[in-house]
């Protein structure tokens, strides 16, 4: 028989609300309904009131002499008209109306659908709203300064949006000032003053940048693929990354008034982010989140897809470490997929309660012991179904998984052995050429000695990789800037069918700092070391582990370097590392 707990205290003291009793009945103004220490439906969610308003933040990034407004839909329980007091799920997103999406042929998406004024269209299909309207919670979404019906300008994640993050969190916290749409004052008077937040890619990110403030009215969020450092999004180790534009990518999120008021802002960006050399600056600083925890106590919920190749793991491992280190809280879900999976794919009954027993005890305060279960649900790869129990643990990376350091051995007809035996012949001399290039990573047959190419035999059983790889190159340029690219594949079939596990790419010029380059002395040499892409990878059995180590990339990842050339490796001190589950004898050599 469910246990019904007494009354709680939160930012309101909240009397319960028995099963069964409607809220109006109960004495007093409604209030939450709490069994087991969980919210419970209790609230229409056809009655629910609908509005927008507008949110003043503070800045005026547009230089129009006004402060910026920002536009925020809301569902609300109507009970709030009584007395109810709400606990508030904010998404922050630049992805509103307006928009060109460009897999929808740059067609800007449409506006206001569904009940209300001015209503965002996706906040009625949104299932956070059906999930947690009914408990009690409102659900906000707001369009980020430039974008939809928002003024100013964004910055892409820059101090100024998450600037105008904190000014919404804080309105429903009872600062700062808003306003309906007719333009009479606007109060947040039915809500706790709690705010958590939740959003996928660009929507996770601005919520981390939103708690690396310490704004004290965000008690958790819930960012899915979320971008931790702009930097490494565009950038990688000094190298500028093929398909990086983030004056472009300001624009297209640009609401339709902001296309033409923002063009100089967005000229200011292509300046700050100075792309041509690849180098950090303080215009990176300021788009790095967990560069400075000092400020950050939001408990999160997080996911992670394996074969995301838009945010790269490296955005991860960096929150999660970050958070590891500052001992806030945090739980992980760690998704087979690419960018654009989610937990709706695997086991989404149990994602849906695990995000509102997150939101219930940071929000609420209510002891469930989500804070107490281990960290860790991860989708197995071997047994992927969408049903399929998730193998947990306490942590990632996996506890189990040791550092096996392997070298390319000597090379024979175009590859060599991956073995942790290094090869007998120390020098390798690696040239350029721009037109075979794009299929160095593609085609394993190609003959040296335009990269280093080394592979393992078929693996007897499944290999599980967890954890972060490291290369080790000692190299002797013979021009003053040079990159180095490595990457950690497996194949299918002999070696073909490919599948990249880590990527690491470095400017030597950088090797020492991502501010200060340093030219290279042609003929001197150097030994580096850097990280490569954090991975958690099964290799079934059959398939085959490979290491192809590059110079210039050609355009496969970065912009190519017209300075590069030549470099001669010496093989005898070159190796990569990496995480085995079972360390070297888990792994088939």
């Amino acid at each position: 028989m469910p246990r019904r707990t007494g009354a709680i205290s939160l930012a309101v003291v909240a009397t319960l609300v028995l099963a069964g009793q409607s809220p109006a009945a109960a004495a007093g103004p409604p209030t939450l309904s709490i069994i087991d220490n969980e919210t419970q439906p209790v609230f229409s969610y056809a009655d629910a009131i609908v509005e927008s308003l507008s949110v003043e933040t503070g800045e005026d990034t547009d230089g129009d002499g006004v402060v910026d407004h920002v536009y925020v839909d809301l569902m609300r329980p109507r009970e709030g008209e009584q007395g109810l007091k709400s606990p508030v799920l904010l998404t922050a997103s630049p992805y509103n109306e307006g928009y060109e999406n460009p897999e929808n042929e740059d067609i800007p998406l449409r506006q206001a659908i569904g009940a209300g004024p001015g209503f965002a269209w996706r906040i009625q299909g949104d299932v956070k709203t059906d999930l947690f309207v009914p408990r009690g919670y409102a659900v906000a979404q707001m369009q980020v300064q430039g974008t939809g019906r928002s003024t100013g300008c964004t910055d892409l994640g820059g101090p100024h949006d998450i600037a105008a993050v904190t000014a919404v969190i804080n309105w429903f916290a009872g600062s700062g000032r808003a306003f309906y749409l007719d333009g009479s004052p606007a109060t947040a008077d039915w809500s706790t003053g709690a705010v958590g937040m939740y959003g996928h890619s660009y929507d996770g990110t601005l919520q981390v940048g939103a708690a690396s403030t310490g704004v004290p009215a965000l008690k958790a969020i819930v960012p899915t693929a979320p971008v931790a450092d702009w930097y490494k999004w565009v950038r990688t180790n000094g190298l500028t990354n093929y398909w990086a534009d983030m004056p472009g990518y300001a624009q297209r999120v640009a609401g339709p008034a902001a296309k033409e008021v923002c063009a100089g802002h967005v000229a200011s960006l292509a300046a700050a982010e100075d792309a041509a050399s690849g180098d950090r600056n303080a215009f990176w600083d300021a788009h790095g989140y967990v560069r400075d925890m000092s400020r950050f106590t939001a408990p999160v919920l997080t996911t992670w897809a394996r074969d995301d190749a838009n945010v790269d793991s490296v955005q991860f491992a960096d929150l999660w470490n970050a958070l590891g280190a500052k001992g806030v809280p945090r739980k992980l879900w760690l998704l087979n997929g690419h960018h654009g999976s989610s937990p709706s794919d695997w086991r989404y009954d149990d994602w849906k309660r695990t995000l509102r027993r997150w939101m219930d005890r940071w929000l609420l305060g209510l002891d469930n012991g989500i804070d107490r279960e281990p960290a860790v649900d991860a989708q197995r790869q071997t047994t992927p179904g969408p049903n399929t129990p998730p193998e947990i643990t306490s942590t990632w990376p996996r506890q189990d998984a040791t550092p096996v350091r392997l070298h390319a051995g000597d090379m024979v007809n175009g590859s060599a052995p991956l073995t942790t035996e290094p090869s007998a012949s120390a020098d390798f001399h690696m040239v350029r050429d721009t037109k075979v290039g794009p299929l160095l990573k593609t085609q394993p047959g190609i003959e040296p000695p335009y990269r280093i190419f080394g592979v393992t035999p078929p693996a007897a059983a499944d290999t599980r990789f967890s954890g972060t790889p490291t290369m080790t190159a000692t190299v002797r340029p013979t021009t003053r800037s040079t990159p180095l690219s490595a990457y950690l594949v497996t194949y299918r079939e002999g070696v073909k069918g490919m599948k990249v596990l880590s990527r690491g790419l470095i400017d030597l010029k950088n090797r020492h700092s991502l501010y200060r380059p340093e030219p290279l002395v042609p003929g001197e040499t150097l030994t580096v070391t850097w990280e490569m892409s954090p991975l958690d990878q099964t290799v079934p059995a059959g398939q085959r582990i490979g290491l192809i180590l590059l110079g210039d990339n050609y355009s496969s990842d970065t912009v190519p370097d017209p300075e590069a050339g030549p470099i001669d490796f010496d093989l005898t001190k070159t190796s990569i590392t990496v995480p085995v589950v079972g360390g070297r004898a888990a792994i088939t050599l």
